[in-house]
């Protein structure tokens, strides 16, 4: 059997940019190959994408609403008390997985590719088919038995997790819980369902990610952990993010044509509205400076204000080639916003919202191309001073190497390749 004999059904979770967009840009390349595709998701404000990609594709109800997916992003940012069950009932789980598997008797995939879609862990065991799953590195085991593992910020909530507690004892404790049971009182209804399908209980934070293969978008120097330490069933594929068919608003070609310092500000879909507007109007105070921002689904536009000879706010662009207009990119740390960056060669100012975050900005920081804020410590002072800080030639210079790096690899044809191999290999036995 050959690639173009293939048949990959391709689910994401369709209201979260960076899990999305992947899928899109891996399923964008797998077509290329002449492989046929099919998308299917439960909803999301990101699915217009897929048709105006040129992908087939079939709406499954019931849909997550964008009120669930708000709770679980204060899930995932510890924002919610830790324990908060996940706002799907078992029911809801169930009728998921119920659609997920008629989609697949359907279309008769030879694989599935899962991204962050949680029905699928039920749906695609069940169905027995090959399933892959792409997913940030801090949700390989193998990231958090290392010990790289950081304590999100937003558990730090005193003085003493905060400046007294030592790093290495909080990547303990974060080893200590997240390889265990942290997720169970999360996924009660998950299991619930599962049950119902005749499956065993997942309690493990990493464990409900981890396909039959397990994709990595990313690459040792991003991400602290070496390619040999990878748990079996896990590979690097190198970075993936969205190149938005947009084109460069002539607003940001006219703020980003003025004399100064051109800034790119983005938060992701799922950076805080009111730290975002803190670090607007942070930056604003900066004598000779340029902003751009996009705020995708946080917020409105214009509760950042007007938009002016220097600044310029709207909800999406095309981030890859703004990054490249930009000498210093302040973002929320989601894998694609700061593997943009690094394709971009552009300093950054990163502030994490959950573990991935941090981790993602921590990864430049070691390089020596990015200033990690905690979100405790954001303020005008500390803002304005990393900004001016990594404007300078050293940061500029190692972004300028690390650029060369990250363009060296390309992370959807090597997506590609893992996954039909894969396949192609299941198939034969």
């Amino acid at each position: 059997m050959e690639n173009n004999d293939l048949k990959w059904a391709f689910f994401s979770y369709g209201h979260n940019l960076g899990d999305f967009t992947r899928a899109l840009e891996t399923a964008k390349g797998m077509k290329n190959t002449g492989t046929r595709v099919k998308f299917f998701n439960h909803g999301g404000v990101h699915n217009h994408m897929i048709r105006s990609a040129g992908i087939d594709e079939k709406d499954l109800s019931p849909e997550l609403s964008w009120e669930q997916h708000k709770i679980i992003m204060d899930i995932n940012r510890y924002k919610a008390k830790v324990g908060t069950p996940l706002p799907v009932s078992t029911q809801q789980w169930i009728k998921m997985a119920e659609a997920d598997l008629e989609a697949m008797e359907e279309f008769q995939p030879d694989g599935v590719y899962a991204g962050l879609n949680l029905s699928c862990m039920i749906s695609i065991p069940y169905a027995k088919l090959p399933m892959v799953t792409q997913v940030p590195t801090v949700n390989c085991p193998a990231f958090i038995q290392k010990e790289l593992y950081n304590m999100p910020n937003t558990m730090e909530r005193n003085f003493f997790m905060r400046r007294i507690l030592p790093s290495r004892i909080k990547r303990k404790i974060m080893k200590r819980v997240l390889l265990k049971d942290a997720a169970k009182a999360s996924l009660t209804t998950f299991n619930e369902a599962r049950k119902h399908f005749g499956q065993a209980p997942i309690y493990n934070i990493t464990d409900i990610v981890r396909g039959d293969i397990t994709i990595l978008p990313d690459m040792p120097v991003l991400s602290g952990l070496e390619e040999k330490d990878l748990d079996p069933g896990y590979y690097y594929s190198g970075p993936i993010f969205s190149q938005m068919n947009l084109p460069v608003p002539e607003e940001v070609k006219s703020v980003f044509s003025q004399s100064g310092l051109n800034i790119f500000c983005s938060f992701g879909s799922s950076g805080f509205p009111e730290t975002l507007k803190k670090i607007i109007k942070a930056l604003q105070q900066l004598e000779n400076c340029n902003i751009i921002c996009s705020t995708t689904t946080i917020l409105d536009p214009k509760e950042l204000g007007p938009n002016t000879d220097r600044f310029f706010a709207t909800r999406f662009l095309p981030a890859h080639l703004i990054n490249e207009m930009a000498n210093v990119a302040v973002l929320h740390g989601g894998q694609g916003t700061i593997q943009t960056a690094a394709w971009a060669g552009t300093p950054v100012v990163g502030i994490g919202f959950q573990a991935e975050q941090q981790a993602n900005i921590d990864g430049l920081v070691h390089a020596g191309t990015a200033i990690r804020i905690p979100i405790y410590d954001v303020s005008t002072k500390r803002i304005l001073k990393a900004v001016k800080k990594v404007s300078q030639e050293k940061y500029i210079k190692n972004a300028s190497q690390l650029k060369d790096q990250v363009r060296s690899i390309n992370g959807v044809e090597k997506t590609v390749e893992i996954m039909n191999d894969f396949v192609l290999g299941r198939l034969k036995n």
